[in-house]
């Protein structure tokens, strides 16, 4: 970490609560934006051909939404 970075660090780390929360949202905020749309559509647009071919070749299976949502809660109530 540059000094001028630690500067900062120390200098936020001494703020209300508050305000270091809102400083932090806006940090991972402007850490999501670096990450382009088009990446995270190849990225989705990957993940469903790959379960498509997984579905076709026969090694997943579907069920219906709401088994899958009661089977879900289920599992979370114990």
């Amino acid at each position: 970490m540059s000094t001028s970075a630690l500067k900062i660090c120390i200098e936020v780390l001494s703020l209300p609560r508050d305000a270091r929360a809102e400083i932090a949202h806006r940090l991972l905020v402007s850490l999501e934006k670096d990450r382009s749309s088009t990446d995270i559509e190849d990225a989705w647009k990957d993940e469903a051909e790959r379960r498509f071919k997984r579905l076709k070749a026969g090694k997943s299976t579907t069920r219906d939404a709401k088994r899958a949502v009661g089977e879900a809660r289920k599992k979370l109530s114990k």
